[in-house]
């Protein structure tokens, strides 16, 4: 049985020897009069995940390197030590997603002896804790204890008041402004940003660097005041 652990867009060299997945339950115990103890069904709360990474530093022939179409076929030729990469590396990756507060997608495979799909897991997550061991009989190697937490997309409402002839006030929904894992526009109408920042990180999350955008709309001064009804092209 094969497994494969790819955290964003890297691909752990060697499979965690065990893996821990719980799905935590929100369910609520109360008493009731006459009636003793019943469990109110809720929605479950959001997945665990941790397991240990080890990180080698030195070249190993079980260890898989191969994150990319090309990294394969050049693998053919060259072995997976050609894309060695040593524990820094992803110690740098996991600092990255640990600082950026943004979430990542984690994709588990688990493939038979005949490379035949079982199941995968594949969802969003945050990296919540880990923590660099090192110990004598790991070698030269790191150990990684590494806890995920799912991520659950949410979004933001944008509501309008609007009045009638009779001074009735309505509350209406105008749109939905999802928080993050959206699809970027190629462009976007000013409403009420401010500045060239304030309006690339919000219609991206910071996905986009905002000085590419300036350029792209011939703007030179980042500290312009935008006009509420202005088109900005992000792409």
């Amino acid at each position: 049985m094969s497994y494969y652990f790819f955290i964003g867009d890297t691909m752990l060299p060697i499979p965690p020897e065990k893996m821990s997945l719980k799905v935590k339950g929100k369910n609520k115990t109360v008493t009731l009069i006459n009636e003793g103890e019943v469990n109110i069904i809720k929605q479950p709360g959001l997945t665990e995940i941790s397991f240990d990474a080890r990180l080698p530093n030195k070249r190993y022939p079980f260890a898989d390197y191969d994150t990319s179409l090309s990294d394969s076929l050049t693998s053919n030729f060259l072995g997976n030590s050609f894309s060695f990469k040593k524990a820094g590396y992803f110690l740098e990756k996991f600092e990255t997603a640990k600082n950026d507060q943004y979430p990542l997608r984690l994709i588990i495979c688990r493939m038979s002896g005949l490379f035949d799909m079982l199941l995968d897991t594949n969802m969003l997550v945050t990296l919540e804790d880990y923590s660099i061991d090192e110990d004598a009989k790991n070698g030269i190697d790191v150990v990684c204890p590494l806890k995920f937490k799912q991520y659950k997309p949410y979004g933001t409402k944008e509501c309008e008041v609007n009045t009638d002839e009779n001074g009735k006030k309505t509350l209406s929904v105008k749109e939905t402004r999802p928080a993050i894992d959206k699809q970027i526009p190629a462009a976007m109408k000013i409403r009420n940003e401010k500045s060239v920042f304030e309006a690339v990180k919000g219609v991206s999350n910071g996905s986009l660097d905002w000085r590419n955008v300036m350029a792209m709309n011939g703007i030179t001064n980042p500290c312009a005041k935008m006009v509420p009804g202005m088109v900005m092209h992000l792409g």
